[in-house]
């Protein structure tokens, strides 16, 4: 990493933001135990919005290339006044929906973490996870990639969702690895904390098939037979 790069950005001892990106991605462990030290939120808030708005590009630029302006007999030239005037307003919805999922997976992740022994702080939990997004700016290409005029549909699908995994296997680790210097805990307790969120959609969606279960069992039996209704 050129070190010049960062002349003029540093804010006391913490690393600029290009060295920052550059240990996030490479050198996970020392960049997260800085992370731990001097939580740059700031950045997070940064790397959040750069995602979202280059999603957003990409988003554009493949409804273009899907969806052609006169494409003939696609009927859709009506639309596409209301879709230009509408866009703006899209591109705020994204750039709010990226924050208010940061916001609440990183409080969630941050209140499992405590359950499990941690003793760390939400400031840190915060830039973790925003940081620990990185990795998503690599699946701008593959969009780009898959909407190809003439590409193989079939090749590129299986591209797209191998990038896509990848993607959140690499983000996972690096949230990992956060916690782990965040809030001093063990790589197991970390997984469980990263995970806690799907684990708890997962057990709400069993509790309500079991209480679903529960209450078609305690309905009379005449609701059942064909004369009922």
């Amino acid at each position: 990493m050129d070190k010049d790069a960062c002349n003029g950005e540093r804010a006391g001892s913490g690393p600029c933001f290009l060295e920052l990106v550059y240990s996030i991605l490479f050198e996970p462990v020392k960049a997260m135990e800085s992370v731990a030290r001097r939580p740059p939120v700031g950045y997070a808030f940064l790397v959040i919005t750069i995602i979202g708005a280059l999603g957003v590009a990409a988003g554009f630029l493949t409804v273009s290339r899907v969806f052609p302006a006169g494409l003939p007999g696609a009927g859709l030239d009506q639309f596409l006044p209301a879709v230009r005037a509408l866009a703006p307003v899209g591109v705020i919805f994204a750039l709010l929906w990226g924050y208010i999922k940061w916001f609440v997976y990183s409080a969630v992740v941050h209140l499992a973490a405590e359950l499990l022994g941690g003793r760390g702080s939400a400031r840190g939990v915060f830039a973790a996870t925003g940081l620990a997004g990185l990795p998503s700016i690599f699946m701008v290409p593959v969009d780009l990639l898959a909407c190809r005029p003439g590409a193989g549909k079939l090749a590129l699908t299986v591209l797209v969702g191998l990038a896509g995994l990848a993607v959140v296997m690499w983000s996972a680790v690096l949230l990992v690895i956060g916690l782990r210097q965040v809030h001093g805990l063990n790589t197991a307790r970390s997984v469980l904390a990263v995970f806690s969120p799907f684990l708890a959609v997962v057990a709400l969606g069993v509790l309500v098939v079991m209480l679903l279960a529960a209450v078609t069992a305690l309905l009379p039996a005449r609701i059942y037979s064909p004369g009922f209704f």
